[in-house]
């Protein structure tokens, strides 16, 4: 079903190698997925898959960014610094936030409990 595929490719999206995330997840045979739908995940390419996971990094960056002065301020001030608690946050919330606002907001709860 196209909501198992459109499931797994997310979930793939979100791993620092999402190849193997999808080779994981076709061996392990628990997706739903039909036959033809393991046929276009086996035949999409990791170089694609690492491009999708990049970019989704990319545009999670830019809305925070944009809905925090302060983290834009932190992220220039000290960009290896930032990109460490970003990555962190990224491992840790899932993408939820649809805008720069929410996004922001996540993160501050992030950044708080990160802190402590």
């Amino acid at each position: 079903m196209l909501r198992d595929l459109q499931r797994v490719l997310l979930a793939a999206c979100l791993q620092p190698d999402p190849a193997a995330f999808v080779r994981g997840a076709l061996a392990r045979g628990d997706h739903g997925l039909s036959a033809d739908e393991q046929a276009m995940l086996r035949a999409a390419g990791a170089d694609g898959l690492r491009l999708s996971h990049v970019l989704v990094m990319k545009l999670r960056l830019e809305r925070l960014l944009r809905g925090d002065a302060n983290g834009a301020a932190a992220a220039r001030a000290d960009p290896v610094a930032f990109m460490g608690q970003f990555a962190r946050y990224a491992a840790a919330v899932p993408p939820t936030a649809v805008f720069p606002s929410e996004e922001a907001s996540l993160f501050a709860a992030f950044a708080a409990r990160d802190r402590g």
